[in-house]
């Protein structure tokens, strides 16, 4: 216990019950991540430095439960150094009776003020990127707090604290703490698609495969969904659905899993009634939770059919492209002589992509490439859709865009006033040619308050050697130096980037097919906009995530090629093809 390994050249962490990462700024200087659960793990993280001759520069806490801060005003008072810590956390951190407090829903009796749920306080400053050190970065994956933070450091090591739980603590105790619920699970998308060489969780082993971990965390949290939904078959009250999951997962209540445990199931009961699977009744002054008519027995949606017709009496398909259409520079097998097959049927199709950092001439020439002739008028971006966006609600108006050349020349291609100093609407986009400059002035035009659009939501970028960082990532750094999110985001799965692919086409809103890999985009554009939504499998979502997730594709194919016998071509085909663009 309390072990130091060594797991890169400037990478350690001390082996402890929550464990604390050491980063080498240089020959002397150290920082740590979390400083362990209480007093005497800092007393024993201390003695390791004063072994080693490293001096304490600083504190990076993931977040602010007692068990990662514990160490924290010890380290403080023995060294000086400085302690950094991101959002609401950091105010925790600061004011500690604030978790038994929040936990408890009150006052928090004797038995909670203890040092699992009541830390020492220490003078905690706010987290940007701009307080690491050379070689580390920051992610955040809030969830299981109000914001939390991962960090990697230059030899590959991502800290990833409890954004993701061990497995053998998950069986141990089955209802690992969560803030929010929805919250983690967008965390675990993006934890899921890391690169690098060791991940360590603040409990439990560290592992180098980050993404059976996440599948095994994500499993977990709809099993619990599941086992609420049966619990709240009938009308059924906070403490009795706490004794119920106490019963059915064989854990022992007391004091510190009653606030626990108790305040996560009050998570997810919130979630579950956000999304409309639950409802809270009050009864003679009882309240109680009860699910909602027609959210039981779901049916699966079946895989490589269309009993209804669909694909037949559509117009107009929206398709996605990599991961639907192609695969890198590869096509998706079956995808041109599915492509053949709509145009034989007399109808249209579209590509539709959230990628603004390329125009639709990069795209026509990359499908040439690939053997298929088509034109731009076929390829529709989330930049072109902004552009649209903008002249409709700020024509005239000097724009900030945070964008590439080749999107800035396309603005103004279209007549959209560039305005470098004195802007009056902030566009961001996927930034390619991002650097230190552009982050600091897009960022004081956002704290200016100034109204702030975005061109797509995707945190992370495909590439054919993995993932690079997308527009979302750039919303994240904004709003980790600005504090504000775009209040407009105008691609998949929002309605402009659809409105203005209507408006383009011609097509029906009830008779445009959206087809492409991702269900929290695509098909959500989908299910969201009016259109019909097809999920294929080609790609990033699996079966198994379909059938967990609240967004439900009106059709599942395997892959486009599988779609084509259930379009017939040539006089077979009904409905009316969307006009030429």
């Amino acid at each position: 216990m309390y072990e130091l390994v060594q797991a890169g050249k400037r990478t350690y962490y001390v082996d402890c019950p929550s464990k604390i990462g050491i980063y080498r700024i240089d020959e002397e200087r150290v920082c740590l991540i979390d400083s362990g659960n209480d007093k005497d793990a800092g007393k024993k993280v201390w003695k390791i430095l004063e072994e080693k001759g490293w001096k304490l520069d600083c504190i990076f806490n993931t977040h602010s439960h007692a068990d990662h801060i514990g160490g924290n005003r010890f380290l403080q008072q023995k060294s000086g150094c400085r302690i950094y810590c991101a959002g609401m956390d950091r105010i925790l951190a600061e004011h500690t009776l604030l978790e038994p407090a929040m936990l408890y829903g009150g006052s928090p009796y004797k038995e909670l003020k203890n040092k699992f749920l009541y830390a020492q306080s220490s003078e905690v400053q706010e987290l940007t990127e701009v307080d690491l050190p050379e070689g580390m970065e920051m992610l955040r994956i809030d969830g299981h707090s109000f914001a939390m933070t991962a960090f990697r450091t230059e030899d590959g090591i991502w800290f990833v604290a409890d954004g993701v739980t061990a497995e053998s603590i998950m069986q141990k105790y089955h209802v690992s703490y969560l803030y929010d619920v929805e919250e983690f699970l967008s965390s675990l998308n993006r934890l899921e698609s890391l690169e690098g060489r060791i991940f360590i969780p603040s409990h439990g082993e560290a592992v180098t495969d980050i993404k059976s971990l996440v599948r095994l965390n994500r499993k977990k949290v709809y099993e619990i969904e599941a086992m609420l939904g049966e619990i709240c078959a009938e009308a059924v009250g906070n403490e009795d659905i706490l004794k119920a999951v106490f019963d059915r997962y064989g854990l022992l209540m007391n004091d510190i899993q009653y606030v626990l445990a108790g305040s996560t199931i009050r998570s997810y009961l919130s979630w579950m009634k956000g999304k409309g699977d639950l409802e809270l009744k009050f009864t003679g002054n009882r309240p109680a939770w009860k699910r909602t008519a027609g959210t039981e027995g779901r049916k699966p949606v079946p895989v490589n059919e269309d009993r209804e017709g669909i694909l037949k009496e559509a117009e107009c398909f929206a398709l996605d492209m990599d991961g639907t259409i192609y695969l890198g520079e590869k096509w998706i097998d079956g995808a041109k002589e599915f492509l053949a097959r709509i145009e034989a049927a007399g109808k249209r199709y579209i590509f539709l992509t959230n990628n603004s950092s390329k125009n639709p001439h990069v795209y026509a020439e990359k499908l040439r490439r690939m053997g298929l002739e088509v034109g731009t008028e076929k390829i529709v971006t989330s930049g072109q859709a902004a552009i649209y966006y903008l002249k409709k609600h700020y024509a005239g108006k000097k724009i900030f865009l945070l964008g590439n050349p080749m999107l800035r020349e396309e603005f103004a291609e279209e007549g959209i006033w560039l305005e470098e100093e004195n802007p009056e609407v902030v566009v961001t986009a996927f930034d390619t040619t991002l650097d230190y400059g552009k982050m600091c002035k897009v960022c004081d035009f956002v704290r200016a308050g100034l109204p702030y659009i975005a061109t797509h939501p995707d945190y992370n970028c495909p590439t054919e050697t993995g993932f690079i960082p997308d527009a979302g990532a750039i919303h994240a750094f904004i709003h980790a130096s600005a504090g504000r999110y775009p209040e407009r985001i105008i691609g998949k799965p929002n309605g402009d980037i659809v409105d203005y692919l209507l408006e383009r086409t011609g097509a029906r809103r009830e008779k445009t097919v959206m087809v492409g890999d991702r269900l929290y985009t695509d098909v959500a554009a989908g299910v969201r906009n009016g259109l019909k939504s097809v999920l294929v499998l080609s790609g990033e979502a699996t079966l198994e995530d379909a059938g967990r997730s609240e967004i439900r594709p009106d059709l599942i194919f395997d892959s486009v090629k599988e779609m084509g016998a259930f379009i017939p071509a040539g006089n077979e085909s009904s409905g009316r093809a969307c006009t030429d663009i």
